[in-house]
């Protein structure tokens, strides 16, 4: 009889590490979970830039806005983003109107047509991420759900400390930096 293990039961090595740290192998791994999200908006009919589209999230997480709070969040000149909702304004996207406590201000709200838009985008990068998913056991994409929940709690973490009070979650502030 053969006292040598088998393949079968061979123990299986662990994967290689071409990455000479866990900073750099992340890095390099979650770049297709980035470049999923952000060519998922290249497949939305309607084309739309990337500051038009941290705009018009801005706007969405705001519920309405006004130009000086919108350019801030955009760190633009307040110049450059009147011009930008210009445009956003020309494509039906968002509406500006007077507020009604202020009627020298002017406000900025997401039209039923900048809703469509943003669920447009969305559900394309649910539809890219899960034909990505359903390529991946589901033990894999049980490690990876949870992986990326340690993720963000730790991130979580160091945000919090480093930018208190921020009031955004997760996928507000990734589709903005995405967009």
């Amino acid at each position: 009889m053969n006292d040598q293990p088998s393949s079968v039961d061979a123990p299986v090595p662990p994967p290689s590490r071409p990455w000479p740290t866990d900073e750099e192998a992340v890095e390099h791994e979650a770049a297709a979970l980035v470049a999923i999200w952000g060519l998922s908006r290249r497949a939305v009919p309607a084309k739309v830039s990337a500051m038009q589209l941290q705009a018009l999230l801005i706007i969405e997480h705001q519920e309405t806005t006004n130009l000086g709070r919108l350019a801030t969040a955009l760190n633009a000149l307040p110049s450059s983003t009147s011009r930008l909702c210009d445009r956003l304004e020309a494509t039906g996207w968002i509406r500006r109107s007077t507020r009604p406590t202020d009627a020298r201000e002017l406000t900025l709200a997401l039209t039923p047509s900048g809703h469509t838009l943003l669920t447009a985008l969305r559900e394309r990068r649910r539809d890219d991420l899960a034909r990505v998913l359903r390529e991946m056991s589901q033990a894999a994409r049980d490690a990876l759900l949870y992986g990326l929940r340690e993720f963000a709690a730790a991130a979580d973490r160091i945000v919090e400390d480093r930018e208190p009070g921020l009031d955004e979650d997760w996928p507000a502030i990734a589709a903005r930096l995405l967009a």
